[in-house]
């Protein structure tokens, strides 16, 4: 059953060979490799032109934005299934092979996520682990609502391609959770699962810290994708963007929710990184902003066991 994986690129040239390299490596072999240069100004596309296998093409672009970038890597596809990957992320060899027995033996079933580790920027250590039963009750009404990412569906996602299609695709209008808005429309359509031991990873940087800007700007798309997923699965007329970022205005309880959980992420990629000095005052602030909320996520967090075994097997 041929596989269509889809790298969307832009500017990463640092890592586009050793993640193409995991998506060769994977224990099921019909595949092709669909690499979207999102108009990158570095050498990353010709990286990837230089990999002498011909399951292998790039095809190059202007910069449309990662969503853009997917869609068209979705035009390309002519494979069954098709199958997602940032240009900094890494597969572990049964990837593949274990989501499409999960993807295959239930027909309800109309894309499949699995754990991922956070990974260090050189590629090194593992740090965490993230990922959630998709089959819960609760997660998948919180994925038709537009709430929730149970993996890093980006870089994790498989999914019949005519079930992508037929939800439309990636919405290009969104700048940032396109990811979550496509899961919310795939969770309509069918069931979406998750194999539950991790099966690749997801890197992390050291410019990941999220300026206060940029955290809101996420957390008012997030909010449209949420109004929009809920009108939707309740039968209501849909939100329309440009009128809702231009009444947006977030409520004080909500501005107090976001830096809590700003400050609560940021201490937790330090804390993943060893830097325990610069991660407790963030924590402890997060604490005094939004309490309950803060060792809800503490528990969560904790109650993710790594499993050094799936590392070793993955070959870090």
């Amino acid at each position: 059953m041929l596989v269509s994986v889809i790298i969307p690129l832009y500017n990463t040239e640092k890592y586009i060979e050793a993640c193409i390299a995991s998506v060769l490596s994977q224990t099921h072999r019909e595949l092709e490799v669909i690499v979207v240069d999102d108009g990158s100004t570095d050498g990353g596309a010709a990286i990837a032109e230089s990999i002498a296998d011909k399951r292998v093409r790039v095809d190059r672009g202007p910069n449309r934005g990662g969503a853009g970038a997917r869609n068209r890597g979705l035009a390309l596809a002519k494979g069954e299934i098709v199958a997602f990957l940032d240009a900094d992320d890494l597969w572990y060899p049964d990837k593949l092979s274990e989501q499409i027995s999960v993807l295959r033996s239930d027909r309800d079933v109309v894309a499949v996520g699995a754990v991922f580790h956070y990974l260090s920027e050189d590629g090194r250590r593992p740090l965490s682990q993230i990922g959630q039963d998709a089959r819960n009750a609760d997660t998948r009404e919180r994925m038709q609502r537009g709430q929730l990412a149970p993996f890093p569906i980006n870089s994790c996602l498989i999914a019949w391609a005519d079930a992508v299609r037929a939800a439309g695709e990636y919405d290009e209008s969104l700048p940032v959770v396109e990811d979550i808005d496509l899961m919310s429309r795939l969770a309509l359509a069918g069931s979406v699962a998750t194999v539950m031991r991790p099966l690749g990873a997801y890197r992390l940087h050291s410019g990941s810290l999220s300026a206060p800007r940029q955290h809101a700007r996420v957390k008012m798309f997030m909010r449209f994708v949420e109004q929009r997923a809920t009108a939707r699965l309740e039968g209501r007329p849909t939100p329309d963007l440009e009128s809702f970022v231009s009444s947006y205005r977030p409520t004080r309880a909500q501005r107090r929710q976001d830096a809590a959980a700003r400050r609560f992420r940021d201490a937790g990629m330090l804390a993943m990184e060893g830097r325990y000095v610069r991660a407790t005052p963030l924590c402890a602030l997060a604490l005094a902003a939004r309490p309950w909320y803060t060792l809800r996520r503490i528990v969560a967090h904790l109650s993710v066991r790594r499993t050094p075994s799936a590392v070793a097997q993955g070959g870090i």
